[in-house]
């Protein structure tokens, strides 16, 4: 009874460290629920609402930072899903969804920066590009592809969305069909082109 009645207490005192706090938006909807420590600093599950009761975020925190699964919805839906570590941050890939839930964007972010390669898919989930990005900057080679999962464009990027050095675009069979050399202005001009390149696309 005695060892009943401390593990009560002890209960108890650990509950009065966290408090629900909840804000509504002036029409009197749910706006957000969270909790926070004795400190007044939010730790624990959160939930987010648009003024139509739709969840518009959810996740959790730990001591004032993101801890874990955080997901942000349009409309009720699935949109965007970050991972992060116990520190707060992002260190692992994050995704962008169609409204099917299919994923559009998958993003790897290592120390809360976009390094590595991203990835964007087609609503029918095949591969659409694949792009090398350094401290959130695309920086490197890049692959566009065809819907059918042939390679469209080869190259590089430097320092941001400007195309540099060789520049390859291919036709839905995977044939090279045009060379292209880029300078640092990202001015791409054509330097070879195969016989069977379309007379009506422009350079």
């Amino acid at each position: 009874m005695i060892r009943f009645v401390i593990f009560l207490a002890i209960a108890f005192s650990f509950g009065c460290h966290k408090s629900k706090e909840t804000t509504y938006y002036q029409n009197g909807a749910l706006h957000e629920e969270y909790s926070i420590n004795k400190d007044g600093i939010k730790h624990g599950k959160y939930h987010v609402l648009s003024e139509d009761g739709k969840t518009l975020e959810e996740g959790e925190y730990h001591e004032g930072h993101f801890k874990g699964t955080r997901t942000l919805f349009t409309d009720g839906v699935k949109e965007i899903e970050e991972f992060y570590d116990d520190n707060g941050n992002l260190n692992a890939p994050s995704f962008i969804y169609y409204p099917d839930g299919k994923i559009k964007i998958e993003k790897p972010y290592v120390n809360n920066k976009i390094n590595g390669i991203l990835k964007g898919y087609y609503p029918s989930g095949a591969l659409k590009e694949e792009v090398t990005f350094s401290d959130n900057e695309e920086n490197g080679p890049f692959t566009e592809y065809h819907p059918n999962g042939k390679v469209h464009w080869k190259g590089q990027y430097l320092n941001g969305d400007n195309e540099y050095g060789l520049l390859e675009r291919f036709d839905t069979t995977g044939t090279l069909i045009k060379k292209m050399m880029c300078d640092s202005m990202a001015i791409c001009r054509t330097f070879w082109k195969s016989d069977n390149y379309p007379a009506y696309e422009e350079d």
